[in-house]
């Protein structure tokens, strides 16, 4: 019995430790570099506070992915070369998985978490 017990424990530390390592990935949201003036950019400041309140949970910190879609690799230009078909996938939502932030977001704000993923995501 007590053999049994010691490879349940083993396996589920195993487990554990496993899990640990594969979420340890990286967990930062992306900094808004300096502009030329040595200030960030006020809209992209106001987009990487949006994207972490509204979008990172599902996207991924880094728009890595998640059970959102991964938004960091180049491939959302090909999908919404203008970013005004972006602000309809955000205002209404898409499928099953992309809530609608119409209520949430006002305009301005919607423009400034496009400009944050097109410029400091990708």
């Amino acid at each position: 019995m007590q053999r049994f017990l010691k490879k349940k424990r083993n396996k589920v530390l195993s487990f554990f430790f496993l899990f640990l390592l594969t979420s340890c990935g990286n967990n930062v949201i992306p900094e808004v570099p300096a502009g030329p003036d040595g200030a960030a950019e006020g809209a992209l400041l106001e987009g990487r506070e949006i994207w972490g309140t509204h979008c990172a949970s599902c996207h991924g910190p880094s728009g890595q992915g998640g059970r959102g879609a991964k938004l960091n690799d180049g491939e959302i230009f090909k999908s919404y070369s203008d970013p005004e078909a972006m602000i309809t996938v955000i205002n209404n939502g898409k499928g099953q998985g992309m809530p609608a932030f119409n209520s949430k977001l006002t305009l301005s704000e919607t423009e400034a978490v496009i400009r944050y993923i097109r410029e400091i995501l990708n």
